[in-house]
């Protein structure tokens, strides 16, 4: 890994995006980034559900998709995901890559940490739940993976719930893995 210094020079933060982060989540980010960090947006094509609907294609001989179904979905999947980048790099409101990957989220987000010798990784505790109270589960699969094997420490954006007491501007997360 490269020398990192006390104001963020040379970091490299990979922030992960599902598509359903909310502007609280971008103001945890922009707060808690080193200020000269190379930051990257990620997000991942999970192939799991095409692979299971080719799979239920392959059960029923008689009906199979129609001709150019594959290329028109994976077409379709890379428009949305680049909407996704691109909504991703505006919300968060400063200078930063953009990467996709296809596969499962959580191998190629692990993985892609590795390749960009990554500082950090930023995740979500789960889409749509962000203040969802530290318990046993919640966080989603993904993340779980990724706090587990990234090579790198990972920093779990939670969202104070509401009603817990709070410093007002407070932010409330945690470096749960250092790799």
């Amino acid at each position: 890994m490269n020398e990192r210094d006390a104001t963020g020079a040379g970091t490299r933060v990979l922030v992960c995006v599902a598509g359903a982060e909310t502007e609280p989540f971008w103001e945890r980010c922009r707060a808690l980034l080193p200020p000269d960090a190379e930051v990257e947006i990620h997000h991942v094509i999970d192939e799991v559900p095409a692979r299971e609907l080719e799979q239920r294609f392959m059960r029923h001989p008689g009906h199979p998709p129609p001709p150019g179904y594959d290329a028109r979905a994976r077409a379709a999947e890379t428009r949305g995901s680049d909407a996704i980048l691109e909504d991703a790099r505006r919300a968060l409101g400063i200078a930063a890559a953009t990467s996709l990957g296809r596969g499962r989220p959580e191998w190629e987000i692990v993985q892609r940490a590795g390749e960009t010798d990554a500082s950090l990784v930023v995740v979500g505790c789960r889409p749509g739940q962000l203040t969802t109270p530290p318990e046993p589960h919640s966080l989603g699969h993904v993340a779980r993976f990724v706090v587990d094997h990234a090579p790198c420490p990972v920093m779990l954006v939670r969202l104070t719930p509401e009603g817990v007491p709070h410093v007002p501007g407070s932010i409330q997360s945690s470096v749960l893995a250092d790799g």
